[in-house]
């Protein structure tokens, strides 16, 4: 009796854990998975590792579909224009919103059907250099409120980076001087060479620099502190209005079948406790949160929203 009822648990487990749970069929074969990035890069390896628990979790074959033409706009339009069938999905940060509020995607995010949150970028931190006169980004900002549009900071014009420092100028009622430094190796010897005044890049590259002595870290930019960079302090706790996370977000097409979303979605709640998952994100400095369809979908109304906003303040929107 004990053996059947663990197979019997075994077999439930597994039926609710199955799409076809859901009522529906997906998938019906391969999937394709969108990434509007070069192979490589960060987005890149995120979406492979997605890729790789997803096939895992459905038994079906998960291709990644490198997309990065029209600075990912082409992959946008693979999926936008696609089969609403759950068969060819995007893995994609806020990019895709900041693409349509700025005018270089004609297409609002409302095009799109968020499904599920699929991971969230490595820790950011905003740095000096190290013989700087700023400890933390409150004596930064009180030195930019003296001097305005002197301060510098390296960013990705009209891109993530852009807003980021936007969000800064506007809850602390400043002006900054954008410089371009879109890759973080440009802004880090920009930083260390006096070039630029402030840039972001990785907390797991910055904790490196800082022990080297070559640079100052003056803000963690996640809204809470994070326990494997304790030395670094969130701009929240310095009571300053400014926190910014990169969550990367499964989209399909709009029109899909609401089952359809339910299903992929329960597909990636097993993420939480994959063992593969878990050892990415030790190695990365990633992070995951299973987030349900509607979790989800109010996640990427709020960043709509928030973006729409500094874009308006930044003065770089689409129309």
């Amino acid at each position: 009796m004990k053996r059947r009822s663990f197979i019997g648990a075994v077999l439930t487990a597994l039926a609710l854990a199955s799409p076809a749970a859901a009522g529906t069929d997906w998938p019906k074969g391969p999937v394709r998975l969108v990434v509007p990035s070069k192979a490589g890069g960060g987005t890149d390896v995120m979406g492979r590792i997605f890729a790789d628990y997803l096939q895992r979790a459905i038994g079906r074959p998960v291709a990644v579909i490198n997309q990065p033409g029209g600075g990912g706009t082409v992959g946008y339009e693979m999926v936008r224009t696609a089969v609403p069938d759950g068969q060819t999905l995007l893995f994609m940060h806020t990019s895709l919103m900041i693409h349509a509020h700025t005018g270089r995607y004609p297409h609002p995010v409302s095009d799109f059907t968020p499904i599920a949150m699929a991971q969230i970028y490595p820790s950011q931190v905003y740095a000096v250099g190290a013989d700087a006169p700023w400890n933390t980004l409150s004596d930064f900002v009180e030195d930019a409120r003296a001097n305005p549009g002197k301060l510098t900071v390296g960013v990705s014009l009209g891109g993530t980076t852009h807003f980021m420092a936007g969000m800064i100028e506007q809850s602390a009622g400043i002006k900054l001087k954008m410089v371009e430094a879109s890759a973080e190796v440009d802004k880090v010897a920009a930083i260390q060479g006096g070039h630029i005044d402030m840039g972001n890049l990785g907390a797991r590259s910055a904790q490196q620099f800082v022990s080297q002595g070559k640079m100052k870290v003056i803000s963690l930019i996640d809204p809470v502190p994070n326990p494997d960079f304790p030395e670094f302090t969130p701009a929240l706790q310095q009571g300053l209005d400014m926190s910014w996370q990169t969550p990367l977000i499964l989209f399909g097409p709009a029109g899909m079948d609401p089952a359809v979303v339910e299903a992929i979605n329960a597909a990636t709640r097993g993420m939480v406790e994959d063992p593969a998952i878990l050892e990415s994100h030790e190695k990365m400095g990633n992070s995951y949160a299973y987030k349900s369809v509607e979790e989800t979908q109010a996640l990427v109304a709020e960043e709509d929203a928030r973006i729409k906003n500094l874009a308006t303040t930044l003065d770089i929107t689409a129309n």
